[in-house]
């Protein structure tokens, strides 16, 4: 009967067992799929498989719902180790969890940037009961004039700036956003989240059946995750095949419902790039471009140019915008470094853009890039990337304190 014991050895015994299967099961899938074919990308596979056991981990298994606080190096991403699930590298993150059934109070201060969001979700993208449960822009709720501001979740109702919550659900995920187009002088919204509501046994320490359970979601959302970012892979070259954009589906995934998405499976020799075409939005509160590994894992972003943003981008004097995607650096202003990826992922997110381009992709050959390029197309010269790559680490750690 002790097998039966939520808490017994035994219990454990099969839960350990299945995460562990599944591990080795979800390992094997991307061995096997098509997307680990070169030594180099079958170590990106292995890493994303320790990286989904991290962010597993840090969304399932670790959050104490009673004692909350906002992290910034949390739960998926941190920009110098891990970056599961397509991190943006414009958004300064940061995160929090809390209990439908209790009281919190967010107080803080609105930072400079140019748009912030809260986004509050019951469970974890790729759970069963996972579901949108608010999003409150800061643009748009009640903020003091000296930017000061206090949020309440709770199942009553609340006075002010107040978000609804449901009592069942016990595993609430914070999640805010702060759009950061000038990495030097941006400055994120400071948050605090505090409990109110007294518990009368407040306990650090997990419950042996909460344990349990919260273990079973880690396996769930490995198992997910591995199902989800292949087949994602296998839709867009299905569709569309490689270096064309692709219209996301993001709206039910835990990504900005007010924003269209493209993504990109590329595929480039050393020799070649891509030239991204388009005109710029006439209206738009945000947007950007960025390129992962086969995996969704962001790549490296503080010490390459492997993305930007509109205020990054430089517009050619006949009002279009055109961006590079190579291997090698091109010497021109809008290059975006693969970080010696060959194939992977682009992606773009337009927010409250009018209209949302649709850009012309062109593979080239790089010894032509000329050809492809407006005469007047800015170009940088080692030195000069070399400082702008510079300044974008020093952004980077001056938005996360690292």
């Amino acid at each position: 009967m002790a097998g039966n014991t939520p808490g017994s050895a035994d219990s454990y015994e099969h839960v350990w067992n299945e995460h562990t299967k599944v591990l080795a099961d979800i390992r094997a899938q991307w061995f096997a799929s098509g997307w680990a074919e070169t030594p180099e990308e079958q170590d990106r596979a292995m890493f994303h498989v320790m990286s989904i056991e991290h962010t597993g981990f840090n969304v399932f298994v670790a959050p104490r719902q009673d004692y909350p606080s906002f992290s910034k190096t949390h739960a998926f991403h941190h920009p110098m180790t891990f970056t599961w699930g397509l991190c943006c590298p414009d958004f300064h993150y940061q995160f929090a969890f809390a209990d439908g059934a209790g009281t919190y109070r967010i107080t803080g201060k609105t930072g400079t940037t140019r748009w912030s969001e809260l986004h509050v979700q019951s469970e974890f993208w790729g759970d069963p009961k996972f579901r949108q449960v608010a999003i409150l822009e800061f643009g748009k709720m009640h903020v003091e004039a000296d930017g000061s501001f206090e949020i309440i979740l709770s199942p009553d109702q609340h006075d002010g700036n107040w978000i609804k919550t449901d009592p069942s659900e016990n595993q609430l995920l914070l999640v805010i956003r702060d759009a950061m187009y000038d990495w030097t002088n941006d400055v994120p919204a400071v948050v605090q989240i505090e409990r109110l509501d007294g518990l009368d046994k407040p306990r650090l320490q997990i419950s042996n059946r909460d344990l349990a359970t919260r273990i079973r979601k880690l396996t769930n959302f490995a198992r997910e995750s591995a199902r989800h970012w292949i087949g994602r892979n296998d839709e867009i070259v299905g569709d569309v095949g490689v270096n064309v954009f692709w219209t996301g589906k993001e709206q039910n995934l835990g990504g900005i419902q007010h924003a269209a998405y493209h993504f990109m499976v590329f595929d480039i020799a050393e020799d070649e790039g891509l030239v991204f075409e388009f005109d710029p939005p006439k209206t738009s509160t945000f947007w950007a471009f960025q390129l992962a590994n086969l995996q969704y894992d962001t790549v490296d972003y503080l010490n390459n140019q492997s993305s930007l943003n509109a205020m990054q981008t430089r517009v050619d004097p006949d009002g279009k915008i055109r961006i590079v995607v190579s291997a090698r650096d091109p010497g021109i202003a809008n290059w975006m470094d693969t970080v010696g990826h060959l194939r992977g992922v682009c992606a773009s997110r337009w927010v409250w853009c009018d209209p949302v381009p649709e850009p012309v992709v062109t593979r080239i050959k790089l010894a032509d890039l000329p050809n492809h390029l407006h005469v007047g197309s800015p170009t940088v010269s080692p030195e000069e990337r070399r400082a702008i790559v510079t300044a974008r680490g020093a952004g980077i750690r001056r938005m996360y304190g690292i």
